[in-house]
């Protein structure tokens, strides 16, 4: 009997990750209020190899295009908020490029590889370029101390405490893996903000 009732556990739980993950999507959010509402503006299965969101982000192109059972939806970069894949990772916006999203805290943090130097010899050089904002839907800027103290303009307490937590813009960047997010958002929270 106890045997019976194990199997029948293990089935229903099987079934109802089956299901969890089958019912997984993608998709454009054109607002951040859709966002947190988790209400996609186009949706794809994930199931489905019919599907594919393209961010276009060389030559310029000011539009995203999404594949949706064969078809093409072109959709203005400006009038969304940005886009989810199927691996979770979400992407915002900037000069018609897409951003990850790596951090949801505080602060919002972005990343972006840019190429930081060329030449014929040695080739292409890339990094990681790292942005925040305030808000979800906030305005994006570079992150650094100095944009930071912007943010907060009128907590000079917390200017100070940036000033002798974070010596450089580098050190913002920096992650923290026992609490799972990047220190700078760990350091807010832990000055109550």
């Amino acid at each position: 009997m106890k045997t019976n009732y194990l199997r029948i556990i293990a089935i229903v739980t099987l079934v109802i990750n089956g299901l969890i993950i089958s019912a997984q999507s993608s998709g454009i959010y054109k607002t951040f209020a859709d966002y947190k509402n988790g209400v996609m503006e186009v949706t794809i299965n994930c199931d489905n190899k019919n599907g594919k969101i393209k961010a276009n982000n060389y030559f310029g192109k000011d539009y995203i295009t999404v594949i949706k059972k064969g078809e093409k939806h072109n959709l203005e970069k400006e009038k969304i908020f940005g886009y989810e894949l199927c691996d979770g990772e979400l992407y915002r916006f900037m000069d018609n490029k897409s951003i990850s999203v790596d951090d949801k805290g505080v602060l919002w943090i972005y990343s972006k590889e840019e190429i930081v130097s060329h030449s014929p010899k040695r080739g292409t050089k890339k990094e990681l370029v790292y942005y925040f904002s305030k808000d979800g839907d906030g305005e994006i800027k570079n992150l650094t101390l100095n944009n930071l103290k912007a943010a907060f303009p009128d907590n000079h307490k917390l200017h100070d405490a940036f000033d002798l937590r974070f010596r450089s813009d580098a050190a913002l960047k920096g992650y923290d893996g026992y609490n799972k997010m990047y220190k700078i958002n760990h350091f807010l929270q832990t000055q109550g903000i």
